[in-house]
């Protein structure tokens, strides 16, 4: 995988050199402890067959097969996502929970070799939020890996876990920002407290903690980054922070106590009836039982939210069906690592614990998917003539997007409609986008109305609009009635047809990343709509109908 290109400025180049220095690593000496003042326990499981993996000197990162050696730290070819997996040290629960003799020194052999390859500051082992993790790794199962061990094993240990923390807590704010500050914080808290730290310290990290959650997470209780994976992982970053100070025998700050109610709020909307993630902003499926495992942890009985304005996403509910929402401006990708997707009003639905809608997903260890998942056409929502609702320029950076997105919603007697409008063709198309969504109370009636209305202005003239359906791999689907309709038959043998009135409908072939961004071919339902009269018209509708039928044919 080709590595970024380095574009620091000199006041980094300085910084770096300083940390090079002699003098930077004589300020890291100091005493060493004899052991952890206080056991901070790992609430998450380890996966055993990881950890047998490792055993076999293999390992997995975004579903690419990596090697691991007796001492891989000098190896080349890894890429950047495999050496920071590697240097997080998270996959030590693995081995932990494997168990036996051989994991225990596997783990201590690793964690030895790694002391001796990086005595000194490494601009990327020594990055702050790897660092952090791996403290956090290294503290949490200390007991596993080096309690039987002989006395110097565990006093090389402790100096490197002591000068490491000593360099931390100079370069939390040079290190990354956006959600890796969260988990930054959330490590370095949790080895200050396993060290014994002074009451100061760890205050102080419990207030950059709470500066950082006030800087990412909305009012609403949403990660500012938009994306389920990442509302995930920073409420799991929260969670964790809030039991090292309980660890501690501090108590909770209200800040993260309320972040973690609404936290947990948004995250519970983002999820299907299966128990995994919406595929919005760069999200897979994601883990069931971990998620299972982070809700439990919340400590909250904060239910679903079925609107959250500021993260712009709704949720419609009735009967068993789920159809999830994005209804807000796209991120800025300096808010969410370039895990901004131009999926504005798409959607996604589920029946009971089966997805039938989705969108295609993500694949972080295929770069050559990126901007392909990235696209609106990935999406099941309207795209006019292949043009994406936001410009996603190569350097990661936005272009033209929506610069307003309105929302309504009304409730009555168990059904739902919301009406959305985005603005993100105006300057491409002169074109306005509107979709109103109404499922009925039993949840077995879904019905659609995208409009796109001439605007005005010097955009390029529209040929066609796309409205596209992606569906669940497990999902068969066929064209019936000459065309005019599609039949879909779920895994549990549940029908359901689609039909519409303004559009020509297909059956295409799509893709699904869902699943741990893994590539499974799939099909997509697409309404063609003409435009070429638009301009003369003033607008287009077409109007789709998604039953439940308990028949087949």
């Amino acid at each position: 995988m080709t590595r970024r290109r380095d574009r620091r400025g000199l006041s980094d180049r300085l910084r770096d050199a300083f940390f090079a220095s002699p003098l930077h690593a004589w300020r890291l000496s100091g005493p060493v402890p004899d052991g952890l003042a206080v056991a901070v326990a790992d609430a998450w499981t380890g996966d055993p067959d990881i950890g047998r993996e490792l055993l076999e000197g293999g390992y997995t990162v975004d579903g690419a097969p990596v090697t691991v050696p007796a001492d891989p730290w000098g190896e080349a070819g890894y890429s950047d996502a495999a050496l920071a997996a590697l240097h997080r040290f998270e996959w030590l629960r693995d081995l932990r929970d494997l168990g036996g003799d051989a994991a225990r020194r596997r783990a201590r052999d690793l964690v030895g070799s790694w002391i001796d390859s990086h005595a000194g500051w490494d601009r990327l082992a020594w990055r702050a939020d790897l660092m952090a993790a791996r403290l956090a790794a290294w503290v949490s199962t200390f007991g596993f890996f080096a309690d039987s061990a002989d006395d110097e094993f565990r006093r090389r240990v402790l100096e490197s876990l002591v000068r490491q923390y000593r360099h931390l807590a100079r370069a939390i704010e040079t290190g990354p920002g956006g959600l890796a500050r969260l988990h930054t914080l959330r490590g370095a808290l949790i080895t200050a407290v396993a060290l014994g730290a002074g009451e100061d310290d760890v205050q102080t990290l419990a207030e950059r903690l709470d500066a950082a959650i006030r800087a990412q997470v909305l009012a609403d209780g949403g990660h500012h980054s938009r994306s389920p994976a990442f509302q995930a992982e920073g409420l799991a970053a929260v969670v964790d922070a809030r039991a090292a100070l309980r660890a501690a025998g501090r108590e909770s700050t209200a800040t993260l106590d309320e972040t973690i109610q609404h936290m947990t709020g948004v995250l519970r909307m983002l999820r299907h009836g299966d128990g995994g993630l919406a595929l919005f902003n760069g999200a897979t499926e994601g883990q069931v039982w971990r998620l299972d495992t982070l809700i439990a942890r919340t400590e909250t009985k904060t239910r679903a939210v079925t609107s959250a304005g500021e993260i712009g996403f709704e949720r419609l509910v009735a009967g068993r069906a789920v159809v999830i929402v994005d209804a807000g401006a796209p991120a800025d990708p300096a808010d969410s690592d370039d895990h901004t997707h131009a999926g504005t009003l798409s959607m996604e639905m589920s029946v009971g614990k089966e997805r039938l809608i989705v969108n295609c997903g993500a694949t972080p260890s295929d770069p050559r998917w990126q901007g392909v998942l990235r696209a609106s056409a990935a999406h099941s929502g309207l795209v006019i003539d292949d043009t994406n609702t936001t410009e996603l320029k190569p350097d990661g950076t936005l272009g033209r997007r929506p610069a307003n997105v309105r929302l309504e919603r009304w409730e009555a007697d168990g059904s739902v409609w919301i009406e959305a409008e985005h603005d993100g063709y105006r300057d491409s198309h002169s074109i306005l986008h509107r979709r109103r969504l109404f499922l009925a109370a039993g949840g077995d009636d879904l019905r659609g109305e995208d409009v796109v209305s001439y605007s005005g202005g010097p955009g390029a003239k529209p040929g066609e609009a796309a409205i596209r359906f992606h569906l669940h791999p497990r999902v068969s689907a066929s064209l019936i009635q000459n065309g005019a309709s599609v039949l879909l038959r779920m895994p549990s043998g549940a029908g359901w047809r689609m039909r519409a009135t303004g559009g020509r409908l297909a059956l295409n072939e799509s893709v699904y990343f869902g699943e741990g961004g893994r590539l499974q071919r799939t099909r997509q339902i697409v309404i063609a709509v003409p435009l070429d009269d638009l301009r003369d018209q003033g607008s287009a509708s077409v109007k789709w109908a998604l039953r439940r039928e308990d028949r087949r044919g």
